[in-house]
């Protein structure tokens, strides 16, 4: 049996203080080793299955770019791509379970006048349309939506330009007009969409191909 505690001596008392506290940094040390090697570790595994990831995505775009440009080819040739195209693909399988978009994409800088412009169109809206062509509200408002960027969508925009002289009231006009003015080209690019349809309610659904969306 163990001596009582009154029983040790002061050095005795102390040697034990020490050794406990020798054991509780060796343990405290083999809990951050053990922690620092599954963070590094992890954050490699994560990193080379990234660039693997990547590799196979890389292989993936450059394949089907090649495979849809040999498609507008083909459907240039037999006149189904429209002379004004810029060399977009739209098409579905024969089953009507896949879809294809191959698409000129615009990138876009809207300043300051957007910002005004799409408060004025807010307003009318809800003033004015709402109240009136819930139909028409539903379709405008979906048009001012952002995208995953948090901006404008320019083929969205475009779409109120085709809707200019619907109404009347000065804010519709001029937030079409601020618009106009403040858009800005910045690059442009083909851009590859695929889809598969929802047997369920047979909408289209988009396969998604950016870690962001899951």
């Amino acid at each position: 049996m163990g001596k009582a505690l009154e029983q040790y001596t002061t050095e005795e008392l102390q040697a034990m203080l020490d050794q406990k506290q020798k054991e509780a940094k060796e343990q405290a040390r083999k809990e951050r080793e053990e922690y620092e090697t599954y963070i590094n570790n992890t954050t490699s595994d994560i990193v080379k299955d990234a660039l693997e990831l990547n590799a196979l995505m890389r292989v993936f775009f450059d394949s089907t770019t090649t495979k849809l440009s040999n498609m507008r080819d083909k459907l240039n040739t037999y006149g189904e791509i429209k002379s004004t195209s810029k060399g977009g693909v739209h098409r579905v399988s024969k089953d009507g379970k896949h879809k294809i978009v191959y698409r000129y994409s615009t990138i876009c800088a809207w300043d300051e006048r957007a910002e005004k412009a799409e408060g004025l169109l807010r307003e009318f809206l809800t003033d004015f349309v709402k109240k009136r062509d819930i139909k028409m509200y539903n379709v405008v408002s979906a048009l001012l939506e952002r995208n995953k960027e948090g901006n404008l969508e320019y083929s969205r925009i475009q779409s109120l330009y085709s809707q200019e002289n619907e109404f009347d009231d000065p804010r519709w006009r001029e937030a079409i007009r601020l618009f106009k003015e403040s858009f800005r080209p910045v690059d442009s690019k083909m851009r590859i969409e695929v889809y598969q349809r929802n047997e369920t309610s047979g909408k289209w659904e988009p396969i998604s191909l950016n870690l962001s969306n899951f």
